[in-house]
């Protein structure tokens, strides 16, 4: 891999004496470049994407990006062939079918496995209604009802 970076430095270095163009693109094209390069992970560490990586193996990528373009290659073409030469671990976001598709969906049954528990817990430990009671106004009656009622406010109250 050492060497390999070595070679792709010294082949930068000495394209001007060697004839080589330098890839030149369109306003369009480098719009597409750098829009693929946030959809690569940069091979080398496999940790960020290619667009914002700054290693021998990243500005590789990049260069072998704008070459495809200025072939005529689709967004789509590009992406394939990099799946074709790295794997799929290259893609920044892997395709959802087989583990794919449970690395992407997995996350999301999560949250929702999660706010459904959240929305039970909040229920279950919810501090219940108070019961109503009914409330009398009219003490008359309760006088009548209860023949302590008068001496007990005359012993309490003087």
């Amino acid at each position: 891999m050492r060497q390999r970076r070595f070679f792709f430095l010294w082949l930068i270095a000495m394209a001007p004496l060697l004839g080589a163009q330098p890839v030149t693109l369109t306003p369009a094209q480098e719009q597409e470049a750098k829009a693929i390069e946030n959809l690569l992970i940069a091979p080398c560490c496999w940790r960020q994407p290619v667009a914002v990586h700054y290693s021998a193996a990243a500005d590789e990528v990049r260069m072998e990006i704008r070459t495809l373009l200025t072939q005529g290659r689709s967004r789509q073409e590009i992406l394939d062939y990099f799946v074709a030469e790295y794997g799929a671990q290259i893609l920044a976001k892997p395709p959802a079918e087989g583990f794919g598709a449970v690395a992407y969906y997995l996350p999301w049954l999560f949250l929702l496995a999660g706010a459904g528990l959240a929305v039970l817990l909040i229920r279950r430990l919810r501090p219940a209604p108070a019961a109503v009671t009914e409330v009398v106004t009219d003490l008359s009656a309760d006088k009548e009802k209860d023949p302590y009622a008068e001496r007990l406010k005359q012993e309490l109250w003087g």
